[in-house]
C-alpha cells in the first residue's frame, strides 16, 4: 500500500536563535509507552506497579547538562520482580542507559494472574526521561554553526558532505534535549533525500519522543511529525503502529480535516488486517544487535536472510519464548498469548523479510 507522503511531508525547519531550552522535569520520569491490553482470557489479571525507583542522574552527566531518554522492553516475573530488560531505543548516552536499566531492575509489581495462578508478564515497555531544571539554555553556538552546515549541504544536494557533517557532530557529543530534536531533525531530511524510509522513521520517532509537546520545534510541527511517521509507517506495512499514530492524531485540537485525510487509510489498514493478504515487513539489525516489530497477526516466517541472525525472541503479554532462526519455519502464536512483539537478533545490518501470515496460510 503507497501513500502520496509528499502531501503530508514536514517542511524543514530552520534553527533560529530565539530557541531556548525550559526543562521541566527535575527527576527522570517513567511514560508508559503501552499499557498492556486485557490478556484474552477472562480470568486474568495484569500486574500492577508497587515500586517505582527513578534513576539517578549520572552526576558526569548532570555537570555538563546532559540529557536523553531511555526506551526499555521488561518481564515482570511471577514474583512481580523486574527481569529480561532490553533497552529498545534510546539518544544514544551510556551513562543514561546504565542507570535506566540499573533502576528498573529495582522496580516491584503484583504479578499477573491466570486461573488463579501467577504467570509471567511479557509485553512491557517504558520510557525514562533524563532532564534537567533551571536551564535557560538553547543550544550551543558549535552546534549551531555545524547544524547549519549540515543544512547548507542539504540545500544543494550535497547528501554526501552532508552525511559526513552530521556524522561529526554526532560524534563531538549532543547535550541537551534541544541539540538532539534539531539533530534528528537533520538526519531525517538527509534519510529522506536519500531515499531511505526506514532512518527517516527513526529519526522522526526520535524528535517524537525527545519533543513531544512541540517545546523545540514548535507547536505546530507537532502534528505534521505525526503525519510524516504515520506515512512512514504506513509505508514500512507497520500496521499496529499506524493505528496507535492515527489515535494520536485524533487528540490534536482542531484537527477535523487531518483526520478526515488520513481515515480512509486506516479503514484500508483495518480491511488488510483481516483479509488473505500477506503482509511482507522489511527487517535491518540495528547497529545494537536486534529489530524489533509489534505483531498485527498471530503467524509469520523469515525469508530473504541477507546476513547473519541468531535468535527470534516473542514477547507476548504472558508468554516469553526464544527460537533459533530457521528460515523454514513458520511461528504461529496461540491467541492466548495475547499481543506480541518479536524481537530478531543477529549481526549488524543483516537484511531479511518478516511475513505476516493469514489464517489460512498457518499449517495444522
Amino acid at each position: 500500500m503507497n501513500f502520496p507522503a509528499n502531501a503530508l511531508l514536514l517542511v524543514s525547519l530552520s534553527l533560529g536563535s530565539g530557541h531556548t531550552l525550559c526543562a521541566t522535569e527535575s527527576q527522570p520520569q517513567p511514560i508508559e509507552l503501552n499499557e498492556p491490553s486485557a490478556v484474552l482470557l477472562e480470568s486474568a489479571k495484569l500486574p500492577e506497579p508497587i515500586k517505582r525507583v527513578h534513576p539517578k542522574y549520572p552526576s558526569n552527566m548532570a555537570r555538563k547538562g546532559a540529557e536523553g531518554w531511555v526506551q526499555l522492553n521488561f518481564v515482570v516475573g511471577t514474583d512481580g520482580s523486574v527481569n529480561n530488560i532490553v533497552v529498545v531505543d534510546s539518544t544514544g548516552m551510556e551513562g543514561f542507559e546504565k542507570a535506566a536499566v540499573n533502576a528498573l531492575k529495582e522496580w516491584q509489581y503484583s504479578p499477573a494472574y491466570v486461573d488463579g495462578k501467577p504467570i509471567e508478564q511479557c509485553y512491557n515497555k517504558v520510557q525514562l526521561d533524563f532532564k534537567l531544571t533551571g536551564l535557560n539554555k538553547g543550544v550551543r553556538r558549535k552546534f549551531k554553526r555545524a547544524y547549519q552546515g549540515v543544512r547548507d549541504a542539504l540545500d544543494k544536494n550535497d547528501l554526501g558532505l552532508a552525511t559526513q557533517l552530521s556524522e561529526k557532530m554526532k560524534d563531538k557529543g549532543l547535550l541537551n534535549s534541544m541539540e538532539f530534536t534539531f539533530y534528528s531533525l537533520l538526519r531525517a531530511d538527509i534519510a529522506k533525500a536519500q531515499n531511505d524510509s526506514v532512518e527517516e522513521l527513526k529519526y522522526v520517532k526520535h524528535i517524537i519522543r525527545t519533543d513531544n509537546n512541540g517545546e523545540y520545534l514548535g507547536a505546530e510541527a507537532y502534528p505534521l511529525l505525526l503525519n510524516r511517521m504515520f506515512v512512514l509507517q504506513l509505508n514500512q506495512s507497520q500496521y499496529l503502529d499506524v493505528l496507535d499514530t492515527f489515535q494520536r492524531v485524533e487528540t490534536q485540537a482542531n484537527n477535523q480535516e487531518n483526520i478526515a485525510l488520513l481515515e480512509p487509510y486506516v479503514i484500508k489498514v483495518l480491511n488488510l488486517l483481516k483479509s488473505q493478504q500477506v503482509i511482507s515487513i522489511p527487517g535491518k539489525v540495528k547497529q545494537d544487535g536486534d529489530w524489533w516489530h509489534d505483531l498485527s497477526r498471530s503467524a509469520f516466517s523469515l525469508n530473504n536472510v541477507s546476513g547473519n541472525l541468531n535468535t527470534v525472541e516473542l514477547r507476548c503479554h504472558n508468554k516469553r519464548e526464544l527460537y533459533s532462526v530457521a528460515t523454514d519455519s513458520v511461528w504461529h502464536i496461540p491467541e492466548s498469548w495475547g499481543r506480541c512483539s518479536v524481537r530478531v537478533s543477529g549481526d549488524r545490518d543483516s537484511q531479511f523479510t518478516l511475513l505476516e501470515l493469514p489464517q489460512q496460510d498457518v499449517p495444522s
